[in-house]
């Protein structure tokens, strides 16, 4: 969950299915266009935000005895550290590098798309594809 961590994973699903030759030899090749189906997923399934079963917290506004004050901690804050900064919106960037990719194998990344995603994710590749004005070769 939260923005940077989802983040985080997309680009490093991205790393896997683009720069990562063993996933086009034939041990992974199957694997591929289900990687990049829960990419997909990623990106467009909402956030879970439920919790489990087994974490139950109480309500501290419930707890008798209890008083509500703020006292600020100066070092206490969380710092949102983002090791991906280079990367503003990863689908796009997901779009350039699968352009790269099919350039450096013409021929072979579509095949295995058209085959492998479902319609709807396949719609939602098109749409990154054409938002970053590339295609594959």
């Amino acid at each position: 969950s939260g923005h940077t961590e989802r983040k985080i994973c997309a680009v490093g699903l991205t790393k896997i299915l683009t720069e990562a030759p063993c996933m086009l030899e034939a041990d992974y090749l199957k694997y591929w266009p289900v990687l990049l189906q829960c990419l997909i997923g990623l990106f467009e399934l909402p956030e879970d935000d439920s919790i489990p079963e087994d974490e139950h917290f109480i309500e501290i506004e419930d707890t008798p005895g209890y008083q509500t004050a703020y006292s600020q901690l100066a070092f206490a804050g969380k710092h949102e550290h983002d090791p991906c900064k280079q990367v503003d919106n990863p689908k796009l960037h997901l779009a350039k590098t699968l352009q790269q990719l099919s350039q450096a194998h013409p021929g072979k990344l579509m095949p295995m798309i058209n085959a492998g995603l479902q319609p709807d994710a396949l719609g939602f590749l098109q749409g990154y594809l054409s938002a970053a004005a590339v295609n594959l070769a």
